[in-house]
């Protein structure tokens, strides 16, 4: 045997191996999913489907089932009876898509979209928006690189133009959550430079784009949790046949007396045990925090940006914090009501005027089922709320888009030094 041949019997398999793994990358595999994969993706909260492409892309472009996309962040992952995928299969004719896990902040979420974007063109959504987000710091570079791989980057990226005050802003960004090496680094400092792309630039990322599209087509419903199987259909069941607004609220408030029985703050008891009992140091623990100076107000204004763009029409929420938490934390609960105000003037400023504001809503019996998140008798309204909105025919939105919500200026206004019924944001400006 020569030594040709000695090498190829070493090396010729993994050869092999390596040519037909980049050719099945190469061959543009069609990424048509199961209606069964779709409706588990749906409620699975999986990281793999949030930044990749083909599954939502296919579930929201569907109209039988009439699948809506659910942003928001941890609130979606309290799934007793009456969370609105429970309730959408016992009585809707929608389905939520839901994409929120703890961190998925307004900037996750405008790549998210972006992903999306031809599907949810004239379409409905929901958008949770959570007053905890509005930190110093805003979303971490940790969440972010969780939920945003390079896939929803390079999608950004191609698509982004230097002109745009919104795609400067986006690109800083992610220059300061990814840092400014390697692809996406690189190309992110031009646009926020406002520098076009290279030819090179384009076809390099191109070319990544369709490599890593290749790869979600044939592997991307493969990792999808059972969360329908395990928990939103043996639900179901528990639901009354008929829908009744009072008589589900009754349900509800019944069902919470019953699960909060070990501790005074009316949160599930398992929360309690695991989360509070014995937790020493929480007393007071929240009585410096501020929501009212965030870059997140910022990174709110590039999400509004992209469904204005595919004209989506949104119903917000506002999400409150569990009263009796609030006063044994020491939370500034008017500095929580000032910054569900301040969210709220971005919004309607802007033509976004469907908002349910929960935010004064913490101490109502079994509206919480923890801390900060609803449960119970908060889902049962919000369902009362939403609903209607997603089942029916609604008018066209009409925005009117302000770029001044991206300042700096904006997103460090404070409201309790100024009312913002007489604030006007040509004032942004100065």
């Amino acid at each position: 045997m020569t030594n040709r041949q000695r090498l190829w019997r070493i090396f010729g398999p993994v050869i092999v191996a390596c040519l037909l793994v980049g050719l099945v990358l190469v061959i543009p595999w069609r990424g048509h999913h199961s209606a069964k994969t779709i409706q588990r993706a749906a409620v699975s909260i999986s990281p793999t489907v949030f930044k990749n492409k083909s599954i939502k892309s296919q579930a929201i472009g569907e109209k039988h089932p009439y699948y809506v996309p659910f942003f928001g962040s941890s609130e979606l992952n309290r799934m007793d009876r009456f969370h609105p995928a429970v309730m959408a299969a016992r009585y809707h004719h929608y389905r939520p898509f839901l994409f929120g896990a703890k961190g998925t902040q307004s900037l996750p979420q405008l790549f998210n979209m972006n992903m999306m974007a031809p599907q949810m063109e004239n379409g409905k959504a929901v958008f949770i928006i959570s007053p905890q987000w509005f930190v110093k710091q805003g979303v971490t570079p940790a969440a972010f690189k969780y939920y945003n791989g390079a896939y929803a980057n390079l999608s950004w990226l191609k698509q982004a133009n230097p002109h745009s005050p919104y795609d400067r802003y986006t690109a800083k960004r992610l220059i300061q959550l990814l840092g400014d090496n390697g692809t996406v680094g690189s190309d992110a400092k031009k646009i926020a430079a406002g520098k076009p792309l290279s030819a090179w630039d384009r076809s390099l990322i191109n070319f990544k784009v369709t490599l890593l599209r290749n790869q979600d087509n044939l592997f991307s419903g493969l990792n999808v949790n059972e969360n329908y199987d395990t928990r939103i259909k043996p639900k179901e069941h528990l639901l009354p046949q008929n829908y009744n607004y009072a008589d589900l609220q009754a349900i509800a408030e019944k069902q919470a007396r019953k699960e909060t029985t070990n501790n005074r703050f009316g949160v599930l008891n398992k929360f309690y045990n695991s989360r509070i009992k014995g937790t020493k140091g929480l007393r007071n623990s929240q009585r410096h925090f501020n929501y009212l100076q965030s870059p997140e107000y910022a990174d709110l204004q590039v999400v509004l940006n992209q469904l204005a763009k595919t004209n989506t029409n949104v119903v917000f929420m506002i999400t409150p914090v569990n009263a009796k938490w609030e006063k044994y934390t020491g939370l500034n609960i008017d500095m929580y009501y000032k910054t569900a105000d301040k969210i709220k003037y971005q919004l309607k400023s802007q033509g976004f005027n469907n908002i349910v504001d929960y935010s004064h809503r913490g101490g109502e019996t079994g509206f919480m089922q923890d801390t900060i998140h609803i449960g119970w008798v908060g889902w049962v309204d919000f369902d009362h709320r939403v609903a209607p909105f997603l089942d029916n025919p609604q008018p066209a939105p009409h925005y009117q888009m302000n770029s001044q919500f991206l300042s700096k200026k904006w997103c460090h206004l404070d409201p309790t030094q100024q009312n913002l019924n007489n604030f006007t944001t040509t004032e942004l400006n100065r």
